[in-house]
């Protein structure tokens, strides 16, 4: 009977390729030393690694490796350090589900490795439903992933501290927001990139002697294909113009009608030419995005050769909407137009001059927050926020925060720090961070920190300055204060000790309800009684107190202490929401579980464990705060 070593090494490199790596480092490899050989070999562990590991951090250089002949490279000792982050990235995720302190510190661990724990988060999408912290693993592998997207695009913004006037890598720019509700989706930064390329070389392909036409033609030529494809300028309704996905640059290239706001267009037109060889970009217009087009030094828009070496000005250039035109606009539409704004006309105003990318960066922040402020008052279930804030992957309103998030990390990241006005959104971001994205701590660490040194060493240099900072606009500080509550944790609200809080609070942990004045669906994470503290991190905003009556303390949210309510509260999570308060005269609790929206159970995981069917009620993982419950 033939047995394996019978058989000529080709024929086991070819069964190798299907045995998992794991068999083959237990098993396999230890039968014999020609087995071993064999199982060792680099072109083997080369493609174990790309088939386990789809996502690769940038300090591996993979697409170098993978140039390089596979025995120059140390394979199998990369996949073993791979295996070994996954290790490690499991430990830290049961420590984040196991215990509320240290979270932030844990999840800032995880993210510190970048792209190369990625593959592992996601995969927690498909835990056994049965594992004790099922709904716990994967919310915050989804937080985490999450929060690890946001740093990468923070990182973006951030290295145009220093170089503001820079108009290098604009997709990245932009595609930087789309990070921050990316969540499970494939269109990060390097598919933007990816995209653009492939526009690029079937522009290329299809027009092989473009590069002997000159600058006005190519720019021209360049923009009709653009359009003729479809890949920019697609109509939607008007009434649609705020939506998100009109406004996220890596959305727009994925979907198949490639509908986008003007300026999206114009960014993508930009890249796409800049890549050709063509020196564009995009115009701070006001009302309108507009891309200007510059001819190399030494020659016009015609190809004629010049003898100036005068930096070109609006005459010099020429002006195209890549939006809704296959044709140049005359310099005099774009002077008129910005005499009906008000503004400078002159061939030397700054709405001529190609935009620097942070500029570019703050117009789509305010795009964005123009989106929010669009559908802010609007009842949750009202069909424009629906509509407004509907993406592939998240809940509508969500994304809308979310997005909001973005405009604010945006204006600070883009902006010189070196300015009396540029912690004018710094509170709104520090109090929107610490209550609702605590995991970011590790952002506010590495990236805003540096900022706000820069923008501190300026305010020390100015003669007869004020310095008026307190709360929320010291970041140091808040830093400070997040660490603190992220080590120590909060105090336990017992019931066993108070006959007062076992007769007045009727509903504990984990019950599902119906408020009966809105109609929403949540489930309650936290309680008080008369006189007692919300302990952290239960604190709400002043508004939902006063939606749901009683007294309380508007600086309570501001660092500067609480006062006890005058009746029984509780918090709930919300699909959108995790820490909203209600009165208890208006809860209705819920019995049948086929009325949870399939969106709580998503947003549960922050505070609980699981879902107990027959009690129809979610499992606390709070038990630090609620003890009894």
């Amino acid at each position: 009977m033939a047995q394996l070593s019978d058989f000529p090494d080709e024929i086991i490199r070819h069964i190798l390729h299907f045995v998992s790596a794991e068999d083959n480092l237990r098993n396999f490899q230890l039968a014999s030393r020609r087995l071993h050989n064999i199982a060792n070999e680099p072109l083997l562990w080369r493609t174990h690694c790309l088939r386990c590991f789809h996502f690769w951090d940038a300090r591996h250089n993979l697409e170098k490796k993978l140039k390089a002949r596979a025995s120059s490279v140390g394979w199998k000792d990369l996949w073993l350090k791979r295996r070994r982050t996954n290790f490690r990235v499991e430990r830290w995720l049961d420590g984040i589900v196991r215990t509320t302190r240290g979270q932030a510190r844990r999840v800032a661990a995880i993210c510190e490795l970048g792209l190369d724990v990625k593959d592992y988060l996601l995969d927690q999408r498909y835990i056994d439903d049965s594992d004790e912290y099922v709904l716990a693993k994967k919310y915050w592998a989804q937080a985490t992933l999450d929060s690890l997207h946001r740093g990468l695009a923070v990182e973006v913004w951030f290295s145009y501290q220093g170089r503001l006037n820079s108009r290098e890598h604009l997709d990245a720019a932009l595609g930087a927001f789309d990070m921050f509700v990316l969540h499970d989706q494939d269109h990060d930064l390097n598919y933007i990139a990816r995209t653009l390329d492939q526009y690029a070389i079937q522009y290329i392909t299809e027009h092989p002697h473009s590069k002997r036409f000159n600058t006005r033609d190519k720019a021209i030529n360049l923009m009709r294909w653009l359009r003729l494809k479809n890949y920019i300028g697609a109509e939607f309704p008007i009434s649609e113009y705020r939506n998100l996905q009109y406004c996220l640059i890596g959305h727009v290239l994925s979907e198949r009608e490639h509908a986008s706001l003007p300026l999206v267009a114009a960014a993508i037109f930009v890249c796409v030419a800049q890549r050709l060889g063509i020196n564009a970009a995009c115009l701070n217009f006001p009302g309108h995005a507009y891309v200007s087009v510059e001819p190399p030094a030494g020659e016009d828009l015609d190809g004629e050769l010049v003898w100036s070496n005068k930096r070109p000005t609006a005459l010099h250039r020429m002006y195209i909407d890549p939006f809704t035109s296959d044709h140049e606009v005359p310099i005099e539409y774009l002077r008129a137009k910005l005499v009906e704004h008000g503004w400078e006309s002159d061939d030397d105003s700054a709405s001529f001059q190609p935009s620097p990318v942070p500029i570019i960066v703050q117009r789509m922040a305010k795009n964005l927050k123009a989106s929010w402020a669009e559908v802010y008052t609007l009842p949750e279930n009202d069909p424009k926020i629906i509509s407004t804030g509907r993406l592939r992957t998240g809940v509508p309103l969500r994304n809308l925060n979310t997005a909001k998030y973005a405009a604010m990390w945006a204006d600070l990241m883009s902006k010189d720090p070196a300015t009396f006005r540029w912690s004018d959104s710094l509170s709104r971001l520090l109090a929107e961070c610490s209550q609702h994205w605590s995991e970011d701590l590790w952002i506010l660490e590495k990236y805003l920190s540096p900022v706000y040194e820069a923008y501190d060493s300026f305010l020390k240099r100015q003669p007869m300055a004020m310095d008026d900072r307190v709360g929320w606009q010291h970041v140091p500080d808040i830093i400070r204060m997040m660490n603190n509550l992220d080590n120590r944790g909060s105090t336990a609200c017992h019931r066993r000790y108070t006959e007062d809080i076992q007769r007045s609070v009727h509903y504990k942990i984990g019950q599902v309800f119906r408020h009966k004045r809105y109609g929403y669906v949540g489930v309650i994470n936290g309680w008080r009684s008369k006189n007692m503290m919300l302990p952290d991190p239960h604190t709400v905003s002043h508004e939902d107190a006063r939606v749901e009556g009683g007294r309380f303390d508007m600086y309570s949210e501001m660092g500067y202490g609480r006062r006890p309510t005058d009746k029984i509260f509780y918090t709930c999570v919300r699909p959108a929401y995790c820490r909203l308060r209600i009165a208890q005269e208006n809860v209705e609790i819920i019995t049948d579980p086929a009325e949870i929206p399939e969106e709580l159970f998503i947003a549960a995981g922050r505070f609980f464990k699981r879902f107990d069917r027959e009690s129809c009620r979610f499992v606390s993982n709070i038990k630090e705060y609620y003890p009894d419950d």
